[in-house]
């Protein structure tokens, strides 16, 4: 799968595909997807509830629907979380980066075979070594950043002090996308059961 997401990603680097903003991407991807031979048994579906699939959301589940999920009968192939962040809201953004890792680490939990995430940025605050490069910054930001794992406190927001846990260590690498757009994939890897919130 990792395969087919950056060959869609080189799609949106030579301008065939347009990027203005995250559910159109997600529409994209969808589409890209559903034209693949490999996946032509598969259903591929946007903002699938959990449930759907017989996970219950608690609170260590911090979404209850997955933006693109591939899946037929019994087999639950990929789930796809999906992040396109134009309007600032830096600290809160980057919580939310962390929370579809954890969401994600989840569903893999819950049977399935794979599970990315996609986030693209377009301003400088997300991965440039400003002010601040501690707390949730030292996850994005500079040559020495952390590698995100572990309790994740939400920093600002009506959120402020809310806690997420990732079970796996997750290193964030930046890319050239286009224009002023950077962002990274990764692949989830299912969590440690005992970790767990």
């Amino acid at each position: 799968m990792k395969e087919h997401l950056n060959k869609f990603v080189e799609k949106i680097k030579k301008g065939e595909i347009d990027l203005y903003n995250e559910f159109g991407l997600q529409f994209e991807l969808a589409l890209f997807l559903r034209n693949l031979k490999e996946l032509e048994d598969y259903k591929i579906e946007l903002e699938r509830p959990i449930n759907y699939f017989g996970i219950k959301k608690s609170n260590s589940i911090p979404k209850k629907e997955i933006d693109i999920c591939i899946y037929k009968e019994n087999i639950l192939k990929s789930a796809i979380e999906i992040k396109v962040s134009t309007n600032g809201q830096v600290p809160l953004q980057l919580f939310e980066f962390c929370k579809d890792i954890c969401f994600l680490e989840q569903l893999m939990n819950g049977k399935f075979e794979s599970a990315y995430s996609l986030v693209l940025v377009n301003s400088d605050y997300f991965y440039k070594s400003k002010n601040k490069k501690d707390g949730i910054y030292a996850f994005f930001r500079g040559e020495n950043k952390m590698p995100i794992n572990g309790i994740i406190e939400c920093p600002t927001g009506k959120n402020k002090g809310k806690q997420i846990s990732i079970s796996n260590s997750y290193e964030i690498v930046w890319a050239e996308l286009i224009n002023d757009f950077k962002f990274y994939l990764i692949k989830i890897k299912k969590a440690d059961a005992e970790k767990i919130l």
